[in-house]
């Protein structure tokens, strides 16, 4: 699986030392031009890991010529959600769409592209065994200032069974 990941699941990822996972789960990582630039543009303490993954397996994808018509579910999105969901939009069943802006997640649903959030990346990572708790996570990601909701985060225990 590949995954198009955008800049703020990134970012979460890393400010709890968990950037990791997005290479363990995936054949490919990679984001488009305007995430690069956005990431490079942290200057947290997690930007140390950002740096390094980017070195090692998050590779900045070309976009070419995008020859889609998809003006009309982009058009209130930020740069770096529209550039994903083009991305991923183009690969159709071989990748997964890595983003947690509902305006975002709502335009890959109309243009039927895969897409989940950190949540979900998180239920896929203990179903491979990469982590012990969902809901640890959650709560890391949580108090490190990534905004999840508490019905969320008990969604997501009950989904994971604990």
């Amino acid at each position: 699986m590949k995954i198009v990941a955008d800049t703020g699941p990134i970012i979460g990822l890393a400010k709890i030392g968990r950037i990791y996972l997005l290479r363990k789960l995936a054949t490919e990582v990679m984001i488009p031009p305007i995430v690069h630039k956005e990431l490079y543009g942290k200057i947290g303490p997690e930007s140390d890991q950002i740096d390094q993954a980017l070195s090692d397996f998050i590779h900045v994808a070309d976009l070419g010529s995008l020859e889609m018509n998809v003006d009309e579910p982009l058009v209130n999105l930020g740069e770096g959600e529209k550039q994903c969901i083009l991305l991923a939009s183009t690969l159709k069943r071989e990748v997964l769409l890595l983003i947690d802006d509902r305006a975002g997640r709502l335009a890959a649903e109309n243009l039927n592209s895969p897409k989940t959030g950190l949540v979900g990346i998180s239920l896929l990572a203990k179903k491979r065994g990469l982590i012990d708790n969902v809901g640890t996570v959650l709560l890391e990601l949580q108090d490190a200032g990534y905004w999840l909701s508490d019905d969320v985060i008990a969604v997501a225990r009950k989904l994971s069974e604990e």
